[in-house]
């Protein structure tokens, strides 16, 4: 199974892409993760909506706003509670899980499959086949 990421951008109006994905395919959803980077200088984090796999298995899409919001703790922040309030809207929970900046990574793909992973090793992700 190929699982992608898709990066649906870094900024303000890309969040509402994100809700518009919540709102249309609620019912493909696996998970809403927030990843952050709680470690690194810049504390952001990055939403991702994994959704369950394609019929027959062959793709899986996960979608993020990468590294595009602040770190959410000790203090909450406006994009993080409209991620939360969207995902309520539907049953969904918003979790989340500390990892490395991409920042760290020479490339994006480097850092991708790093998350991948990440995700297939806390079983967000189903195992390579």
């Amino acid at each position: 199974m190929k699982q992608s990421f898709i990066v649906i951008g870094h900024g303000l109006t890309d969040l509402f892409e994100f809700q518009t994905i919540i709102e249309y395919n609620h019912a493909r959803i696996s998970d809403i993760l927030m990843l952050h980077t709680p470690l690194s200088k810049d504390k952001l984090s990055s939403a991702c909506i994994i959704m369950k796999p394609t019929e027959g298995r062959h793709f899986q899409a996960i979608y993020t706003i990468l590294e595009g919001i602040k770190y959410p703790y000790p203090e909450a922040n406006k994009k993080f509670d409209l991620i939360q309030s969207w995902a309520e809207a539907y049953d969904i929970q918003v979790k989340g899980l500390d990892v490395k900046s991409r920042s760290e990574f020479a490339e994006d793909d480097l850092y991708f499959t790093y998350l991948k992973g990440v995700l297939r090793l806390e079983h967000y992700l189903p195992p390579l086949q």
